[in-house]
């Protein structure tokens, strides 16, 4: 288990568009695992690879804590690894009240779309399509504006 120090705001990092992943080798898997073991570590939701210094579209979700979940343990299958992300659908705005790691203790108010439809690919490059609702959708929005170089705060 190896957890990486979070890129805190205003580190510039996080304000860089990070580029597609293209080879999935041994570096790239190690870097998914290092996004999951942080993730579970500080009991979150989702990170994106800006958020541990790794300019690269990829972000893992704690699918069983989105759902509320709080308990400590998971399964493998709780978690998402979305890789080159694209948004084709979205509908109906709403207010969204978020945090961010990389604003630790800091709440705001901002704009998402309660739905979504995404492409993206998994971490063995399979292509994957789905639609998300609430709070999946609103993740998946944050987590893809780090990509975007893009932070909640801009959206206040």
């Amino acid at each position: 288990m190896v957890v990486k120090s979070l890129v805190y705001h205003p580190n510039p990092i996080l304000r860089q568009t990070s580029t597609e992943v293209d080879v999935y080798h041994r570096d790239f898997q190690t870097l998914v695992e290092d996004l999951i073991d942080t993730m579970l570590s500080e009991d979150s939701m989702g990170l994106a690879a800006p958020q541990i210094g790794e300019l690269k579209r990829v972000f893992v979700l704690n699918k069983k804590r989105i759902a509320g979940d709080k308990s400590k343990s998971y399964q493998p299958e709780d978690i998402l690894c979305i890789v080159n992300p694209e948004i084709e659908y979205q509908h109906c705005l709403i207010n969204s009240s978020e945090g961010c790691l990389s604003f630790p203790g800091r709440r705001e108010i901002v704009k998402r779309f309660s739905q979504i439809k995404l492409n993206a690919l998994n971490q063995e490059s399979k292509p994957l399509s789905f639609t998300a609702d609430g709070m999946l959708s609103i993740l998946i929005q944050h987590e893809i504006d780090h990509l975007n170089g893009i932070l909640f705060i801009d959206l206040i």
